[in-house]
């Protein structure tokens, strides 16, 4: 009897040890919690988020450092491409003074001479003897009775407007094709005794100054 009250008294002993120990672990995690942190941790914290916060300010000015050498690239750019502009421009502005200083040519004014007195004659006499054949003029019962008949009176017909002596410059290649295209288009039902009747043909307009 007194052996078994023993040890319930004993049960009952440890298991108020492990509650008052229980009891006081929990009243030291509440306690922790609660508490602030000491000024040593406070101090350490304070002092990363500072070090965080100057850390990203850096990040920030060093982007906004490399925009702003981009932006002095591109200027940079844009200033040297004026440069060129203003370059070339002054280059053109030289050689138009250069070109305006130079005497100038009669061939710079005038079209270009590539016929001769003879030649356009040959050419005109051709042309009208064309026109003559498709108006069916030269025959044996025609005006002309050949084509060598036609161009030999055709030849004639201009040969003292267009001597050497006359165009000593020469005869404009542009006007001449005028002339011939002239001819070409006047229709048959047009007298063509006389090639000076069209403007295009006469003289002063074939004859180079």
């Amino acid at each position: 009897m007194r052996l078994t009250l023993h040890s319930g008294t004993c049960a009952v002993g440890l298991a108020c040890l492990v509650l008052s120990a229980c009891s006081k672990t929990h009243d030291h995690e509440v306690k922790s919690k609660a508490d602030p942190p000491s000024t040593a941790e406070q101090r350490r914290i304070d002092e990363k988020r500072a070090e965080e916060r100057r850390a990203e300010e850096r990040r920030a000015e060093e982007r906004r450092a490399d925009e702003r050498k981009a932006e002095r690239r591109a200027e940079d750019r844009r200033a040297e491409e004026r440069r060129e502009e203003d370059r070339l421009a002054e280059q053109r502005r030289a050689e138009e003074r250069r070109d305006d200083r130079k005497p100038r040519l009669a061939s710079d004014v005038e079209p270009k001479v590539r016929a001769t007195p003879s030649s356009a004659l040959a050419s005109l006499a051709s042309e009208r003897c064309d026109r003559e054949a498709r108006c069916k003029n030269i025959g044996a019962k025609e005006k002309y009775h050949t084509r060598a008949e036609c161009m030999t009176e055709m030849q004639r017909d201009k040969r003292d407007d267009l001597n050497s002596d006359v165009c000593r410059g020469g005869i404009r290649q542009k006007e001449l094709n005028d002339c011939l295209q002239a001819i070409h288009d006047e229709t048959c039902s047009n007298p063509l005794a006389t090639i000076s009747r069209l403007t295009a043909c006469r003289t002063g307009n074939l004859c180079a100054k």
